[in-house]
């Protein structure tokens, strides 16, 4: 009797503090209701994520996550070989480069040399390299007829483009949130890499408008999964924006006033600071919060010990094995007080890293919000346990590596999109102004801040008629406009300012 009057005491507290501290943050405006979270379903009609191609990635059986036909998933297995492996030929050049978006003009005639390469009987390709002797031209003809397996897929989801909605039908109704599958993620970033590269041979081709019809439908994949409440939805995002500057700044001399103007406007619609701040939102209450629930639902608790060897220290396998059996035999209010300090680490450190009002992402506020969170997992785990802090510690994403990789992306965005509009002051004045402030009103609207300390972009003229545009980067020092790379050529994001230059 004694154990039950314990259990139900702790069970009371547990929920108690969980429901007081619900009201407390729901008076503020914090949102606790998953559906909230979750986009709205939408006719197959009116949805591009519904188009023949992309279709199959969720055609599970009913009420399950097993697919009714597997292959129909990937219906180009054979050209996906055949572009996987010539791209694992193509070895990135070490040589630093002044831009830290764009690296130079892509090596086409590399390219064509790779997919010049005999097919094994798996249709892959191996090296070494046999050298073409192709000059741009000639490469990006090869690389064109090489790539044109793709069109039907492409045209199709050009036309598809058109759809005025794109809602991947994800099964957020998992029981367990962690199971959810996202396998077109992976389907669409592959996309954006065929994109870039046909881009590029677009441009070397001087095929300015087919290049921009590229150009606009990576844009388009880069926010078919925009409103997704999933983290990694939005970090895969950040990266296929990425190989969309690639052939961006490659066109620069050749992309006309008018195109200038569209991709800029296109640019500027991206807002990555507060698609972060949004998916934090949804990870706290959509999958963190809903596996904690699971688990706390769960009848087979014992289960997720095998989930506390995976993470526990080399050697501490003794001490972890009383507490999953601590675990298993938990009561209901230990769950709710977890779920409680889990979202206050949230509320209380992550959250507030991005300012979403004055947008801006600062690295001390996130380096001292992941002391925190350091602090928390680096303790025993038997305090973990005792202080409610055990979930957290398993759940809590590394926002130090999630806010970084936000600001260099909307970095990216606004260096780019003043790059558009900088090009555009050239066409018109025969160079570049000596001056952000002379591109406002006719070229841009307003001129954005630099996102790591809220002060204007750097800017400068350099000789020969080009330009340098910068953010002072992670390390909030002004390192004049420079690029630090690591050893094997790569811009360093952590060091060095965060670079557009029309030089590359």
């Amino acid at each position: 009797m004694l154990i039950l009057a314990l259990y139900a005491e702790e069970n009371w507290r547990g929920y108690r503090a969980w429901q007081k501290y619900q009201q407390m943050m729901s008076a503020r405006g914090e949102i606790f209701d998953t559906a909230a979270f979750i986009p709205p379903p939408v006719s197959d009609d009116q949805n591009f994520a519904m188009t023949p191609a992309l279709a199959p990635l969720f055609d599970f059986y009913p009420g399950t996550q097993k697919w009714r036909n597997p292959m129909a998933q990937d219906p180009l297995h054979d050209l996906t070989a055949q572009f996987d492996s010539a791209a694992g030929l193509v070895k990135p050049h070490s040589l630093s480069h002044p831009n830290s978006w764009v690296r130079g003009h892509t090596d086409l005639g590399e390219w064509a040399a790779a997919f010049n390469q005999p097919l094994d009987s798996n249709n892959r390709r191996h090296g070494p390299l046999l050298s073409t002797n192709l000059n741009s031209r000639e490469g990006a003809t090869r690389v064109l007829e090489a790539l044109s397996g793709f069109n039907p897929v492409l045209d199709e989801l050009r036309r598809a483009s058109s759809r005025p909605f794109s809602r991947f039908n994800l099964r957020y109704e998992e029981d367990n949130p962690a199971t959810i599958l996202l396998p077109h993620l992976a389907k669409i970033k592959y996309l954006c890499q065929i994109l870039q590269l046909r881009c590029s041979a677009q441009l070397a081709l001087t095929h300015i408008d087919e290049a921009l019809q590229e150009l606009n439908l990576l844009f388009y994949l880069v926010d078919a999964n925009h409103d997704e409440p999933v983290l990694i939805s939005h970090l895969v995002r950040m990266a296929e924006l990425q190989m969309a500057l690639q052939p961006l700044g490659e066109g620069m001399g050749q992309w006309s006033e008018s195109q200038l103007r569209q991709i800029q406007d296109r640019i500027g619609h991206f807002d990555f600071c507060s698609d972060m701040a949004r998916s934090l939102e949804a990870e706290r209450v959509l999958f963190g919060g809903g596996v904690i629930e699971y688990l706390r639902r769960s009848h087979h608790k014992m289960s997720v010990m095998d989930e506390f060897e995976r993470v526990a220290p080399a050697g501490s396998s003794v001490e972890v094995w009383p507490l999953g059996a601590l675990f298993a035999a938990s009561p209901n209010g230990w769950f709710y007080l977890e779920e409680r300090n889990y979202n206050r680490l949230f509320d209380q450190f992550l959250i507030p890293a991005i300012d979403v009002k004055n947008h801006q992402i600062r690295p001390q506020t996130v380096v001292e919000a992941d002391a925190k969170i350091a602090e928390i997992t680096g303790a025993p785990a038997a305090k973990r346990f005792f202080n409610h802090e055990f979930l957290s510690a398993l759940l809590v994403p590394a926002l130090s590596k999630m806010a970084e990789k936000a600001a260099f992306a909307q970095t990216a965005v606004d260096t780019a999109t003043l790059a558009c509009a900088l090009e555009r002051y050239r066409l018109a004045h025969g160079q570049f102004p000596d001056s952000l402030e002379k591109l406002t009103p006719a070229f841009v609207s307003a001129v954005p801040h630099d996102i790591i300390n809220g002060q204007p972009l750097s800017y400068h003229l350099v000789p020969g008629g080009h330009y340098v545009l910068y953010s002072v980067g992670w390390n909030g020092k002004d390192d004049g406009g420079v690029v630090h790379h690591n050893k094997s050529g790569e811009s360093d994001r952590n060091e060095g300012d965060w670079v557009w230059t029309d030089e590359f």
